[in-house]
């Protein structure tokens, strides 16, 4: 009984299904004899749901039903529903709603829920502060996550102006929380004009004695010499830095065969390159440095070519031992690994072989299960998977939905779960534990849709589609965040054009496309460039 609904089921069913019924029925309960329990503070419609979900283990679970599912799977004990509602929400997270989830995680026992949205909070802590769930934070959650040293931010100028929002929001009943708040600021790390002219001038420090000294130690900071500097600890711990990140393409057939794309300003940058125009080739990056190797000009191409980032420097080296087109490569812990492809006018490789960059020699492995050429492959926790491709790179090569991973400590080959759609010249990426096989062509056109391979549970799922068909896509991901470039298959005046996608939350339920630019009017440079995601500064990562 559910506020006077009457839900019929077995005892049996529900002990089955929930350690709470378990214990109620199977213990010495009053409940254990009586024919009718009466659940309170219960929502008649979700009890159904649980219900019919241990009688036929199966349950709908969607943006309005969520929370309340997952909070009576708590309550019951109903373990698979509340894991399905926790995959479901870290899906969803975003700037807008990540702050209520960590709470709504804390409050109900989802360590993994609260990790994932923890995660984005840090990440993302400059479009977070902004939003309306962080103003209507208690003190006690802004204070800790002020004092976070993973807050991901360009300048602590950016923790300074979070601070500051919050306090304003409600500043009658704030200003007792004033100096907490604005000691978790590190103010030597805040530049000296910023601390003169902006927070100096501060209404709300000026007329607080405490915070006026928080500024001033902050100013002395920036008067002592670099040794001095260093024997200070308390408040210049740097916070993660958040980068400017670009986008860079290698090969093609445009006459701008390299070239930098800037998300910010949505500007693009030739990059000089003094080496022919390569297509179908592969580029990986290690230390610094991007190895473009593999694809033709004709006939293919023996050499690799080298180009260091940080220095604005290009140098070949020995290429892989067999030339190719159509192959596919990454790096791990120093290696360059490249696997498949296609001689010209052959079929496609069992090949697999590796580069020391240490060493600076090539190594052949053990082949593949299946050969295969115009396939994806990634690194992902220390393993190498290869998805898809297709049997040769002539009209008859069948395209593939097999995949496989090779263990570098073991040299094996294991067989994993295929593709739910055959797939070749499709984007394949590693964002948060899943691996992404997105668009390509399976035999008969262009594919609009996207699929992910849980490598816990050895399954690929589908999610939402691209808005038109990628015949050839190559994708970069940054943190959460995915770049799609794609030769779009469509109609009319959109017949060939290419685009360049970022897709928020890693291809997460609710497919939001974030930009949509069009690049130019000729899909070679998409079908046969490579693509690869730079910060303007520092670390690097990206994907062919």
């Amino acid at each position: 009984m559910v506020q006077e609904r009457k839900i019929p089921a077995h005892r049996v069913v529900l002990a089955a299904a929930s350690h709470f019924f378990n214990l109620m029925f199977t213990t010495n309960m009053l409940e254990s004899k009586s024919f009718e329990v009466e659940l309170k503070d219960a929502e008649p419609d979700i009890i159904e749901q649980l219900v019919e979900f241990a009688y036929t283990a199966r349950i709908s679970v969607n943006s309005n039903n969520v929370q309340s599912l997952l909070d009576a799977a708590n309550q019951y004990q109903i373990e698979p529903v509340k894991k399905m509602c926790v995959d479901f929400l870290k899906e969803q997270v975003d700037a807008s709603n990540c702050l209520g989830i960590s709470v709504l995680a804390e409050c109900l026992d989802c360590p993994e829920l609260k990790a994932t949205a923890d995660d984005f909070i840090h990440q993302h802590f400059t479009e977070v502060y902004k939003t309306d769930e962080f103003l209507q934070l208690d003190v006690k959650r802004v204070t800790h996550l002020l004092n976070q040293d993973t807050l991901t931010v360009r300048a602590e100028d950016q923790v300074y102006d979070a601070a500051v929002r919050w306090l304003k929001y409600d500043e009658p009943n704030r200003q007792p929380f004033m100096v907490d708040i604005l000691a978790k600021v590190r103010f030597p790390l805040i530049s000296k004009n910023f601390l003169s002219k902006t927070v100096q001038a501060e209404p709300l420090i000026q007329d607080n004695p405490e915070c006026l000294k928080m500024v001033i130690s902050g100013m002395r900071y920036h008067l002592l010499s670099p040794e001095d500097r260093e024997e200070l600890v308390e408040g210049t711990r740097p916070r993660r830095k958040k980068h400017d990140y670009r986008i860079a393409l290698f090969g093609g057939s445009q006459p701008q065969s390299c070239r930098y794309f800037n998300p910010k300003d949505y500007s693009w940058t030739d990059i000089r390159c003094p080496f022919e125009k390569r297509r179908d080739a592969a580029c990986v990056f290690w230390d610094n440095v991007v190895y473009i190797l593999g694809g033709s000009q004709l006939f293919p191409i023996k050499r690799m070519d080298c180009y260091n980032v940080v220095k604005d420097s290009w140098y070949s080296k020995l290429g892989p031992p067999t030339p190719r087109d159509s192959l596919a490569a990454c790096a791990a812990e120093g290696k360059i690994y490249t696997s498949g492809g296609s001689e010209v006018g052959n079929s496609a490789l069992y090949l697999f072989e590796c580069y020391d960059t240490r060493t600076e020699s090539w190594h052949t492995k053990p082949s593949m299960l299946t050969q295969r050429c115009s396939h994806g492959m990634v690194e992902a926790n220390g393993l190498i998977y290869v998805c898809g491709g297709s049997l040769g790179n002539n009209v008859s090569g069948r395209v593939l939905n097999s995949c496989e991973v090779y263990d570098p400590a073991t040299e094996t080959w294991t067989e994993l779960c295929p593709m739910i759609e055959a797939r070749k010249n499709h984007g394949l990426v590693f964002v948060k534990d899943k691996i992404f096989a997105v668009g390509g062509q399976n035999g008969l056109g262009g594919l609009d849709n996207v699929e992910y391979y849980d490598i816990k549970l050895n399954e690929w799922k589908m999610v939402s589609p691209m808005p038109w068909k990628g015949v050839t896509v190559k994708c970069a991901a940054v943190g959460s965040i995915v770049y799609v470039l794609a030769g779009f298959q469509g109609v009319g005046e959109d017949m060939g054009h290419e685009c360049l996608l970022t897709v928020r939350r890693a291809f997460s339920g609710s497919g939001t496309y974030c930009m949509n630019l069009t690049l130019g009017d000729n899909t070679s440079l998409a079908l046969t460039s490579t693509l690869v995601s730079i910060p303007a500064r520092g670390k690097f990562c990206f994907t062919v």
